[in-house]
């Protein structure tokens, strides 16, 4: 009768291995930044905010900035999410980010550095 008190005790020791829970997935921070500026044939527009939105990740307001010395048409934007995938833009041309003149949709693209010439 030695036998299945062993057993039994290997199942309990084994037991807690089998119950502890998987290990934790490590997020992977991406970014999408670059340029941004508005265009509509030969006229120009400011861009006045970009929101992004991540195939997988959060989405949300990308940090635009002034670039010194474009005079307000070129501006830099930022955004960074966590294990996004790909991301697309809208670029809000014109007006304010709380109303926007015209509203361009990128195209789906990958992490990384994108100059962006919204076409309306």
């Amino acid at each position: 009768m030695r036998y299945p008190t062993l057993a039994a005790t290997a199942v309990l020791v084994a037991a807690p291995a089998l119950l502890a829970a998987p290990a934790a997935h490590a997020l992977t921070p991406q970014t999408v930044f670059g340029t941004v500026s508005c265009k509509s044939g030969a006229r120009s527009s400011p861009p006045s905010a970009v929101w992004v939105n991540a195939e997988k990740g959060e989405s949300g307001w990308a940090k635009v900035d002034d670039i010194p010395d474009a005079h307000g048409w070129v501006k830099s934007y930022t955004f960074t999410t966590n294990d996004a995938g790909r991301f697309r833009m809208v670029v809000a041309c014109g007006g304010t980010e709380q109303a926007p003149s015209q509203g361009v949709l990128t195209d789906w693209m990958k992490p990384g550095r994108h100059n962006l010439v919204a076409n309306f």
